[in-house]
């Protein structure tokens, strides 16, 4: 396998597409009940967990940015290869391959749950899975240019429904985020840390970069779609604590959905329902990319076709995700994911940042000692 990767200019993208990837694999159906897991460590300070959050998202990003620079055009699985060698780097990246199969399956778990518990209780997993799945392969076999058309679309409807939570604003107690700074700091990193699944999500960048005109602007867009993506998590969790009181927003499963109840038109109600629905366009395009990776890191390692593999993935998740049946199996699959996800995208880049960084001193050194012994 080679260390860099060299795509035809009709599979480039602009870096301005990261604007609406990022954002989709951020932004999915967590949003909807992410503020009782922050509220559960930090208490009415957990709008500073989530602040604290998403500086360190900022940071990981820069690192990982960073890294591939280095290397120009090599996506995570090559530089895993240069680094650790065939066997090591392979076994690494078959594991991210198999994190983010996981990911996949609690996405679209979680969000048929929702849809049971919001609209149709007694609506087919198996069906609703089976539309998700199909939309999600039909989209990812037509490319990354296509990939990114249906992010943009996600990011339309993700930011059109935010604009909805100014209607519980009106009915705010703001002295429910008072008095700051109560929760300790031990507190505070512990909601940072249950936020960590939320905000993961980023780290797609470094399977995306071989793909990107525009390298030098990655970091721009990268940073962006990261700041807008904090504003609007931290939007939330600021209505929510003044909306709610602390013992309800414990009860609380689908924070973000109670909130849509108070919101009435005249010519439309139950708009929580509707967001319901309409939010798969956010949720899908999630699906598409996490798919993408996996198939295009199996025709990466193992040459497989892109096209093949990804129909292969498609039936395997469709069955993984039948596995869940109930509320508390799904609950505990969003726990045991968060907790790998944080180290993922917070931990791993890290690591990633320093190994390379002393990696390539040494290679440097080593070509320098070599020159001067022949000079």
């Amino acid at each position: 396998m080679d260390v860099r990767i060299k795509p035809r200019p009709n599979k480039m993208i602009q870096s301005f597409g990261l604007l609406f990837i990022i954002c989709n694999v951020q932004i999915g159906i967590g949003v909807f009940g992410f503020q009782r897991y922050i509220a559960r460590e930090a208490g009415h300070d957990a709008w500073i967990a989530v602040l604290l959050a998403g500086i360190l998202s900022h940071l990981s990003g820069w690192m990982l940015i960073r890294v591939l620079r280095r290397y120009n055009s090599a996506d995570l699985y090559g530089i895993h290869q240069d680094l650790f060698g065939r066997w090591v780097g392979g076994g690494l990246s078959i594991l991210m391959m198999l994190y983010y199969v996981i990911v996949t399956v609690t996405i679209l778990r979680t969000y048929i749950e929702a849809v049971q518990s919001w609209i149709f209780p007694e609506f087919p997993t198996w069906l609703l899975a089976l539309v998700l799945l199909f939309l999600s392969w039909y989209a990812g076999i037509s490319g990354l240019r296509v990939i990114v058309g249906v992010c943009f679309i996600g990011f339309c409807v993700m930011f059109a429904f935010s604009t909805l939570y100014y209607n519980p604003i009106q009915f705010a107690q703001w002295n429910r985020l008072l008095p700051i700074g109560e929760a300790t700091p031990y507190q505070l990193l512990n909601g940072a840390v249950a936020m960590g699944f939320t905000l993961s999500g980023f780290e797609i960048v470094t399977y995306l970069y071989p793909y990107l005109n525009d390298k030098d602007k990655s970091q721009k867009y990268m940073q962006i779609s990261l700041l807008l993506t904090n504003i609007l998590y931290l939007f939330i969790i600021i209505v929510t604590t003044i909306f709610f009181s602390q013992d309800q927003l414990l009860r609380t499963v689908w924070s973000s959905l109670n909130m849509l109840k108070i919101v009435k038109y005249p010519f439309l109600e139950r708009i929580e329902v509707l967001a319901m629905g309409v939010w798969m366009f956010a949720v899908v395009p999630g699906i598409i990319i996490l798919t993408w990776v996996i198939s295009r890191g199996l025709r990466r390692l193992f040459n497989f076709p892109h096209k093949k593999v990804l129909i292969v993935f498609s039936i395997f998740i469709y069955v993984v995700s039948l596995v869940f049946h109930n509320r508390e199996q799904i609950d505990l699959l969003n726990s045991l994911i968060s907790k790998v996800s944080l180290l993922i995208s917070f931990v791993y880049p890290l690591f990633l940042y320093v190994t390379v960084a002393v990696v390539w001193w040494w290679r440097q050194h080593k070509q320098k000692k070599g020159e001067d012994e022949l000079a």
